[in-house]
């Protein structure tokens, strides 16, 4: 009986192992040729930007793939991958290389030792010299005055919940009443999400206007999208702030932080200082390779409301000020004195 027994276990898993292979299918191939061919088809089939970056996936996988083989070391996969993704110019493409300790995360933003370096801005700078009555009601954002009747924001990012949000802003326009101008940091905002931009941005608005339209990779074909959305800002909240306000971006404005900026450039009280923003507007999830290796592939295709493409580029200030590391080591932002000095 217990022999039966044993013998109808193993049946039963042989079973279910063929069943798992008819529901999912062989588990993928680690060797580096086929890790290398994953990677590319993930991006094949869901990246949004291939026509706004004019680059062709077809070509660069033809040229590096015969360069990957069964003897392919770990580096030299990892070498032959960011020579992949870098033609993409896509700081929202990350590589995350974490089944490989010895090798640091990758993007075109990122030292080799796959750190973020911020050297034209420092909020402890802008607290320490500049401003008086710091007020700090979220842990990412602050306000005070910047100068007599000169307000000051700082917006760190768009991740947090939008009644959080509501209420700093509530305190912080009543705090700037009588201000005859405001200074909105946005220089290390690296985004989150869009509705929160977008309701931020309204706290600034005083009339309607179209600002981005997005639409979404949704299958594998080169035309495969959602629907084009899109999007509009108009004043949200209690009160709005619509005198005249000087933003100042930085290339680590990015993401939710860039959409939040293509909302405020619609406004004709709203002029931007500093330096060109990040260009990275794309939603960016993440995907694994059967290595272990896992990457963000931008899915997403936003515009400017003409309909325009900063994917790459940025978004140009009308008053460029670039603030030097020696400069900001020695307590000056040159970039806030020129917004300050504009408004008043």
């Amino acid at each position: 009986m217990l022999i039966r027994y044993i013998l109808l276990l193993a049946l039963a898993a042989l079973c279910l192992q063929a069943c798992q292979k008819d529901l999912i299918g062989e588990a993928p191939k680690a060797d580096p040729e086929s890790v290398f061919y994953h990677i590319w088809k993930d991006f094949h089939e869901n990246y949004g930007l291939f026509g706004p970056k004019g680059v062709d996936w077809y070509d660069l996988y033809q040229t590096l793939h015969q360069q990957v083989d069964p003897q392919s070391t770990t580096r030299e996969l990892y070498d032959l991958t960011i020579a992949l993704l870098s033609p993409l110019n896509d700081r929202h493409v990350t590589l995350y290389p974490a089944s490989d300790p010895e090798l640091p995360r990758w993007s075109v933003d990122l030292t080799e030792g796959g750190v973020y370096v911020t050297e034209d801005f420092d909020l402890e700078v802008v607290k320490d010299r500049y401003l008086t009555g710091l007020h700090e009601p979220l842990p990412y954002l602050q306000y005070g005055w910047a100068a007599p009747q000169i307000g000051y924001l700082h917006i760190q990012h768009m991740d947090g919940k939008q009644k959080d949000y509501e209420q700093a802003l509530d305190e912080a326009l009543q705090f700037f009443g009588d201000a005859e101008g405001l200074v909105l940091d946005l220089r290390d905002d690296a985004g989150g999400f869009d509705p929160i931009s977008q309701y931020v941005a309204g706290r600034f608005a005083s009339e309607k206007r179209l600002y981005m339209t997005s639409r979404k990779k949704n299958g594998p074909g080169s035309d495969d999208f959602t629907e084009t959305e899109e999007w509009y800002v108009e004043p949200t909240g209690t009160s709005q702030f619509t005198r005249p306000i000087a933003v100042l971006t930085s290339g680590s404005t990015a993401s939710a932080g860039e959409t939040l900026l293509l909302a405020l450039r619609t406004q004709g009280h709203i002029t931007q200082f500093g330096a060109t923003s990040s260009g990275n507007f794309s939603d960016a999830p993440m995907w694994e390779a059967p290595n272990g290796w896992t990457y963000t592939i931008s899915v997403g295709d936003y515009r400017a409301a003409d309909g325009q493409s900063y994917e790459g580029i940025g978004l140009s200030p009308q008053v460029e000020v670039l603030n030097q590391k020696e400069e900001l080591q020695n307590g000056q932002d040159k970039a806030l004195e020129k917004a300050i000095e504009w408004l008043q």
